[in-house]
């Protein structure tokens, strides 16, 4: 499973975060908004109650109000708010709000007898026993002197909750909207100071791609103090390998002085026999062959190079060296052609595989080249007559020639698969004699020597 970056795991830590926090603060916005409302309305309607109370009278022992009372809304038919008065368990009064109101009047028992069992004194405020309730109801009780004697009056206040209910579903929905348009913007913030945050690494970044494609040797941009130490460290690692594989080639190559000269003093004697000759031979091939694959120049970062420009430049060369055989080269790569590979490497694997398909080829020799997302591959097809499966086997063993070309190869191509294999590459070999069905139409014959390389991001590309 591919791991997530940094970046994708900081901003969905801030989304869930966003997520979570953002809701818990509407919900407790919207419980402190709902509370606030219902004291207003609380408020509201004891108000209403209290102007009640001072402009009830009894006049010759019956219960009157004025015909226009100080609350607006109790004179307006059809009004969300409607009161009621109760005297020795009768109602005696109802405003003319109660006319055409959506409240029904059957509702009015039902709030007495309510009121009835709350103690003496006690405000009744329906919300807070029913709040499925479509009303809200305040009831309180005064007394009054009336024919020598106190007596009780109730006053009952009923108001719709329609008002209440639209003025808080406003306000949730525009709370939800703003909290979503703040939560984008929030993200829409992060997510820049993420990209702001993360810059520097990615210039680090883009700064060894420049190394491996050879166009700087050390980083020298100036960093955050947090990345100065890896900076310092990246380059401390780079003047190390370096040093390194130069004291390494070094050394290789004072061994291969010293090895080669002893014996190319064996090898030069005239009465040296067969016996002790084919041993020393043996012991030549191996020694250089295993010296050219310790001093294959692969480092950490590889730049691509062009082989376009190369092979052009083999060809000429083979033209010549094999002009006795009136051969006709072809280069079919396009310019620029990236590879990642040395150039002196290159060159000698490429050479070894076009000296031997000149030597094998009747007419001609086509170098071709392949690239995609994965391997880049450079084949060389000569239209000879083939090879058979058991000299594909044979023909990378160490020492070995085949009889089918005019000078021994075997440690050519050797070299060229432990180089190949050094550079995380391989080479195949494809024959009209093994492989009739999968080899290229052109040419018809022949064999095809194929280069295998990993494909790497190249400034050659763009």
């Amino acid at each position: 499973m591919k791991a997530w970056s940094i970046t994708r795991r900081i901003f969905l830590t801030c989304f869930l975060f966003v997520a979570i926090f953002f809701p818990a603060i509407i919900f407790s916005m919207q419980n402190a908004y709902e509370r606030s409302l219902l004291l207003a309305k609380k408020e509201e309607l004891s108000t209403t109650v209290f102007a009640m109370i001072s402009e009830f009278e009894f006049e010759d022992g019956i219960a009157s109000m004025p015909s226009q009372l100080f609350v607006e809304d109790l004179n307006l038919p059809g009004s969300d708010l409607v009161a009621v008065i109760k005297w020795r368990k009768q109602q005696v009064w109802q405003s003319q709000s109660a006319i055409d109101s959506k409240i029904d009047t059957r509702l009015f028992g039902k709030l007495f007898r309510q009121t009835e069992d709350q103690a003496s004194g006690k405000l009744l405020f329906n919300s807070d026993f029913n709040p499925e309730d479509p009303h809200f109801a305040l009831s309180n009780t005064a007394e009054f002197f009336i024919d020598g004697n106190f007596e009780e009056v109730t006053f009952l206040v009923i108001n719709a909750k329609d008002k209440y209910e639209n003025e808080l579903n406003t306000f949730i929905n525009r709370l939800w909207g703003w909290i979503a348009v703040l939560g984008f913007v929030l993200l829409g913030l992060i997510a820049l100071s993420l990209r702001s945050v993360f810059m520097p690494m990615q210039k680090i970044i883009a700064r060894i791609g420049q190394i491996e494609h050879g166009e700087i040797e050390h980083i020298t941009d100036d960093y955050p103090p947090e990345l100065q130490p890896l900076q310092s460290s990246i380059n401390k690692l780079l003047d190390s390998e370096k040093l390194q594989r130069e004291r390494y080639k070094k050394s290789l190559d004072d061994l291969a002085h010293s090895i080669k000269t002893p014996l190319s003093v064996v090898l030069g004697q005239s009465n040296l026999s067969e016996e002790i000759k084919q041993p020393v031979l043996q012991i030549d091939n191996i020694v250089k062959r295993q010296l050219k694959r310790a001093t294959i120049n692969v480092i950490g970062y590889l730049p691509s190079i062009d082989v376009h420009p190369i092979c052009v430049s083999m060809v000429d060369a083979m033209e010549k060296i094999h002009r006795d055989k009136s051969l006709t080269l072809h280069v079919d790569t396009p310019s620029p052609a990236p590879l990642s590979i040395d150039q002196t490497d290159f060159m000698e694997i490429l050479g070894n595989l076009l000296d031997n398909a000149c030597k094998a080829a009747k007419k001609e020799v086509v170098i071709k080249y392949e690239r995609d997302a994965d391997l880049t591959k450079v084949s060389v097809i000569d239209d000879g007559d083939g090879i058979s499966q058991e000299e594909i086997d044979t023909i990378t063993t160490r020492g070995k020639r085949l009889d089918s070309y005019s000078e021994g190869q075997g440690l050519g191509l050797a070299l060229v698969v432990d180089m190949l294999d050094t550079y995380g590459g391989q080479l195949t070999i494809v024959s009209y004699k093994t492989h009739k069905d999968d080899l290229i139409k052109h040419p018809r014959r022949g064999s095809t020597f194929t280069i295998h390389l990993p494909t790497q991001r190249s400034i050659l590309d763009n």
